[in-house]
């Protein structure tokens, strides 16, 4: 889930969005963020670390009155270290950033009574 602020910022923007009738609403959320280390070797390791709450933040996004129709990913490089490989294999690179999740809402169809 994002951070306090920052999921509080587009939960107001969705009830916004509700209040004012639109029909899409549109999310930007960090879902993951991908990061590692170099080693004197010249190898490199990634890793992914994920964040398992982002569900349950999107299903406050659909209490309020918005189902989910599209989602989609990218991974925004933030930085990125090199260290020379000690046989002269090359370079290992160790690439950070977040990777963003991109969701797209659409309108709940009112219930009939």
């Amino acid at each position: 889930m994002p951070a306090q602020p920052e999921a509080e910022r587009l939960l107001a923007h969705a009830r916004a969005a509700h209040e004012r009738g639109d029909a899409l609403l549109h999310l930007q959320v960090d879902v993951a963020h991908l990061g590692g280390a170099g080693s004197s070797w010249g190898s490199s390791e990634n890793h992914i670390v994920p964040d398992e709450s982002t569900g349950y933040f999107l299903s406050h996004v659909e209490s309020i009155g918005w189902r989910l129709e599209h989602a989609g990913w990218t991974f925004v490089e933030t930085g990125a270290n090199t260290s020379a490989r000690v046989w002269g294999t090359g370079e290992g690179v160790v690439n950070r950033g977040p990777v963003t999740g991109f969701f797209v809402f659409r309108r709940a169809a009112a219930p009939t009574a």
